[in-house]
């Protein structure tokens, strides 16, 4: 047969020779087909515009036609409203080239533009006094709105009564606010709640206006471009899932894209800026640039920077003309304690190069100890108001990625403050009297100068744990000892501090502090290719805890000292109670299988976990972790602020009145606050731009936004390179325990990393791989259970509920650093 056709037939060819079956899956391909050959003929100023008119009717009739086929009905359906689209698009090209026609006088641009269409698809904002007076009058609400990173159609906003979480439950209620908008809510007709007059019941609500969102976000991702003639616009695809799709004029991007092969997606990870958001359902971005190949470590990490705003070089190449001179020993002793002839030590990890704290401890004649903890006087190296304070300001923490750390300081100036063993440092010391049973007898602070003996890490300090009786130590097997002492002395101090910090862990606790301990994703890598080459998980023992303690002890007398003496403007650490919502279902859930759950406060959930939780002696291990990521879950971040006499400034998980952070000035802006608030006292010299609390709030807002940034940073990087391991092993068999079962998948934790991963069993064009036939969600006793039939017969089957052990096959999907989880039948 002769299929070379020109002109407008090729559409009716297909249609034509097709089965019925076969139809459906070509129509699209012809539509294309015809643009093309509709293009041509607007070209072609001689061709009438009859036939283009031709052309749309018999597009219409085709439809139309296999519209009424019966067994392709219920695909038509989901492609309906697309060639309607495509069809006005050939009709809206017609009007643009007849010169009778209305159309004709409209800008090029609005013949283009794929989102006319979707103008005022959301409700228009309040005018900002009504949405002042609503406020005052209590008809709105005001909060950051939070969007789940599950189900992208549900966000929460906190409720202004500490209830319930008011939730936004689509996309349309969200009214273009992104994750971290500040947004004044309107809470819906109980008619509309979730669930009413139940026990579930959770209110809705919808955003009015937007009272502070972030300008220009950075948004990273691939673009899937249509070749259409009449498409000059692409969609970017976030790598963030709680960002919506952005539409892009590539038209006007100078470089060539190139597509991976048979798809329409880059190859490239691309970035672009979300500069605001018009009322149309999909906003506009700017594209700015090309990161490189998807998939590759360095382009993913390149993005995982750009997304979260962490720049690789922030410091200027001559910023070293803002470092202090080198101390003179003898000027600095005129005003600081002298404690270079104490046994002080560091214990970090073998990675650590900021060293901001050290240790050291004293028996005393009355049977007490006296117990130094000394902090890097950072205030001394990052002088106020300086260039190198303006960037230490806005940078706010460090940053620690799989393969990298970014500091906040210069690495020069890190080195320089860091508590090195074998030299003179600065440092400000808190002095403490401690009784056998760890009560403080009396405590006193001061600038000081050090001189760290050894640098020791964990490790080294477990074994001293482990040896308490050992005396005879082979010294090369451990980092050199300066100052005149051994790494016997070494281990006799660690002896000390660790009977001390087990009495105060536990009175700690008791007292009705709660801790969620997480085993840590770590990973050996290549440091040529920054490729991973194995993975483990890190498990604290009992030298971390050791540090803890004197750290949280540390941190937690200066947020009193600081609280007395700066009442307005003290720089604290505040967290609150857990999202009501989130922690009843968690508790619900647990209580379903067994497990009573109180959660009246920190102290009672902690002993409540604990007699589950039982750790190397568990019975049944993975409970811990399945228990602690679910609890885990609704815990609400801790947050900086400026001290206020009218609210709570407790730490609820710690369950103290007043808290901050002193002890890691190096890596976190607002501990270098702190010090100059404590030296300010010490000394009697007040600082002026620390006497206005919104100076302090100013910083604080900062620092919990960059503090967010860089745990997400991490998290994301700890991902790409979980992924990057199993592309590399050719997929992985793993165990894996249920945490959450839902209708189309269920959430699972991989035991031997610590990950959670979405395992999808719905049977769908969408899940090809799956090795199930069919599956189904019930609740018996009260738990939801997913039911997976291995074979057609429903007679192979298997029940998931929570805490059931699941074999999985993890691979990296092809086209980015991500990975796929299918449940595969355990025999």
């Amino acid at each position: 047969m002769n299929r070379k056709r020109s002109g407008l037939g090729t559409s009716a060819l297909f249609l034509g020779i097709l089965t019925e079956a076969d139809k459906y899956s070509c129509y699209s391909f012809s539509i294309s087909i015809e643009l093309q050959i509709l293009q041509s003929l607007f070209n072609d100023k001689n061709k009438s515009l009859t036939e283009a008119s031709k052309l749309v009717e018999k597009i219409e009739n085709g439809l139309a036609e296999i519209e009424n086929t019966p067994e392709n009905q219920s695909r038509i359906r989901t492609k309906k409203r697309l060639h309607r689209r495509q069809k006005q698009k050939l009709k809206s090209l017609i009007d643009k080239n007849n010169p009778n026609s209305k159309e004709q006088t409209r800008s090029t641009t609005a013949v283009y533009e794929p989102f006319i269409s979707q103008k005022n698809y959301y409700a228009n904002y309040m005018q900002l006094d009504d949405v002042i007076k609503g406020l005052e009058s209590g008809e709105l609400f005001e909060g950051y709105i939070r969007i789940s990173q599950k189900c992208t159609n549900e966000a929460y906003v906190p409720s202004p009564d500490k209830s319930k979480d008011i939730l936004l439950n689509s996309i349309k209620a969200r009214n273009r606010a992104l994750d971290g908008d500040k947004v004044a809510v309107r809470i819906l007709d109980k008619s509309e709640w979730r669930n009413p007059d139940t026990e579930d019941c959770q209110r809705t609500g919808e955003v009015v206006y937007i009272l502070d969102r972030k300008e220009n976000r950075v948004v990273v991702g691939t673009l899937l471009v249509d070749r259409g003639v009449l498409h000059r616009y692409s969609t970017l695809v976030p790598r963030d899932c709680r960002i919506p799709r952005l539409l892009i004029d590539t038209s006007i991007w100078p470089f060539p894209i190139h597509l991976r092969d048979g798809t329409k997606e880059s190859k490239e990870l691309f970035y672009a800026l979300l500069p605001s958001w018009e009322n149309f359902k999909l906003p506009k971005g700017i594209l700015k640039g090309v990161l490189g190949e998807s998939g590759e470590i360095n382009t993913e990490t390149e993005g995982i920077l750009i997304a979260h705003d962490i720049q690789e070089r922030p410091y200027p190449e001559d910023i070293d003309q803002y470092f202090p001179p080198q101390f003179s020993v003898e000027d600095e002793l005129k005003y600081r304690k002298d404690f270079r002839k104490h046994c002080i030590f560091s214990i970090d990890p073998p990675t650590a190069r900021d060293l901001d704290d050290a240790l050291s401890c004293v028996p005393l004649p009355n049977g007490n100890f006296e117990i130094g903890i000394h902090i890097s006087d950072v205030s001394y190296f990052v002088k106020q108001g300086t260039p190198l304070d303006e960037i230490a300001e806005r940078l706010a923490t460090s940053v620690y990625l799989t393969q990298k750390v970014y500091h906040m300081l210069p690495p020069a100036l890190t080195m320089m403050a860091s508590l090195l063993p074998g030299t003179d440092k600065l440092a400000v010391s808190i002095t403490l009297e401690m009784t056998p049973d760890a009560n403080v007898i009396s405590h006193s602070f001061s600038q000081s100068i050090i001189h760290s003996c050894a640098q020791l890490h964990y490790a080294h300090a477990q074994i001293f744990l482990e040896n308490p009786n050992k005396k005879d130590w082979d010294e090369s097997e451990f980092p050199t000892v300066y100052n005149g002492y051994t790494i016997n002395d070494c281990a006799t101090a660690v002896s000390h501090l660790h009977k001390l910090a087990a009495v105060m862990r536990e009175r700690r606790f008791s007292s009705g502090a709660l801790a969620i301990n997480q085993p840590k994703l770590s990973f050996e890598i290549d440091r040529a290719t920054c490729e991973p080459l194995s993975y483990s998980l890190y498990i604290l023992h009992e030298s971390n805890w050791l540090i803890e303690e004197f750290m949280l002890l540390a941190n937690t007398m200066v947020a009193e000292h600081l609280k007395t003496h700066f009442p307005t403007t003290a720089m604290l650490r505040n967290h609150h109670r857990p999202d009501a919502v989130p922690m009843e279902k968690a508790v619900k859930l647990l209580k379903a299988h067994g497990i009573d759950i109180d959660f009246t406060s920190a102290g009672s959930i902690h002993k409540s976990k604990a007699a589950y939780c039982k750790g190397e002696n568990s019975e049944n291990p993975h409970w811990d972790i399945i228990i602690s990521n679910i609890l885990s879950k609704p815990m609400v971040r801790a947050e900086y602020c400026v001290i206020d006499p009218n609210k709570s400034m407790s730490h609820f998980a710690l369950n103290v009145p007043y808290y901050t952070h002193f002890t890691s000035p190096i890596r976190r802006y607002p501990d270098i606050v702190v010090h100059r608030m404590l030296i300010s006292w010490l000394t009697g010299k007040p600082i002026k731009e620390y006497e206005d609390p919104k100076v302090i709030n100013k910083i604080a807002i900062n620092s919990n936004d960059k503090k967010n940034n860089a745990k997400k940073a991490s998290e994301a990087s700890a991902e790409i390179y979980a992924a990057c391991l199993i592309g590399k092993l050719g997929g992985l068999v793993v165990d894996a325990s249920v945490m959450e079962v839902k209708e189309n998948y269920f959430e699972a934790t991989v035991l031997s990393m610590n990950m959670n991963v979405r395992v999808y069993v719905n049977i769908s064009p969408q899940n090809p791989d799956l090795l199930h036939k069919g599956c189904t969600l019930s609740t018996i006793d009260n738990k939801p259970t997913l039911t997976i039939y291995w074979d057609y017969k429903g007679e192979d089957r298997q029940t998931l509920q929570l805490f059931d052990k699941v074999k999985l096959k993890l691979s990296k999907r092809e086209s980015c650093l991500k990975l796929r989880a299918i449940l595969i039948r355990d025999e």
